[in-house]
């Protein structure tokens, strides 16, 4: 699988499915579309405001619905807030084939070692409103947990991020060095407005179940009132 987060070349796509690659796009906005599929994408990823990370200004509810008016046979999938089994629900109810997860899997079992112990603490006690939108990560709109290293670039004298890819050409080597020497008040991570759903560590097994399990428990749930 070969999935882009920013833009889709069709150079690149077609050099993905030369190696057998399934190619997605992440999109945050309807324009997207029609240019991610003369490019050869072959799954759009709906990904909503919602979302941690790189994220754009339209939330999931008002942005799946017109991106999968416009895939035609296109499968999409739903990004951005999915964090239960209804958000599942709710994803197939808006005419998509799936959803994409980034931050459940941020703290399962398997992830811990890539983990700093410190960012885990943060993010299972972090809330949805206790994420923030900047551009001092990369230089594009970035999704994290509030920290001692967003707050100061929100700072009145704080200076402007540059512009992507330069911000993170001069900032990698620090966010790496803070996260070495232990500094707790500036270490953080991307996360989306999902984080508020996990506060607990555990295997993916135990995650993907209890999504299977409510997700099929609500469609059935709702089959009831369709009959």
């Amino acid at each position: 699988m070969f999935a882009c987060g920013i833009g889709a070349p069709s150079d690149v796509m077609q050099a993905a499915k030369a190696r057998n690659q399934t190619t997605l796009a992440l999109i945050g906005s309807p324009h997207h579309v029609q240019r991610s599929i003369a490019a050869g994408v072959e799954i759009l990823v709906a990904q909503g405001y919602d979302a941690g990370a790189h994220t754009g200004p339209i939330g999931t509810y008002s942005l799946v619905p017109q991106i999968v008016d416009q895939a035609g046979d296109i499968p999409v999938l739903v990004a951005g807030g999915v964090a239960t089994g209804r958000h599942i629900a709710a994803a197939l109810a808006m005419g998509a084939q799936g959803v994409w997860m980034g931050t459940a899997w941020l703290l399962s079992e398997e992830h811990q070692g890539h983990m700093h112990p410190v960012n885990r603490d943060k993010l299972i006690a972090a809330g949805s409103g206790d994420t923030v939108i900047t551009r001092s990560e990369s230089g594009k709109t970035f999704r994290q947990v509030r920290s001692g290293w967003s707050q100061a670039w929100e700072a009145q004298d704080a200076p402007s991020p540059l512009k992507m890819p330069y911000q993170d050409v001069l900032v990698g080597d620090l966010l790496g060095a803070i996260e070495e020497h232990d500094i707790e008040p500036l270490i953080h991570s991307g996360a989306g407005q999902s984080v508020g759903y996990f506060n607990s560590v555990k295997p993916v097994q135990q995650i993907m179940d209890e999504l299977v399990g409510e997700a099929t428990e609500v469609l059935a749930s709702q089959a009831k009132y369709l009959r």
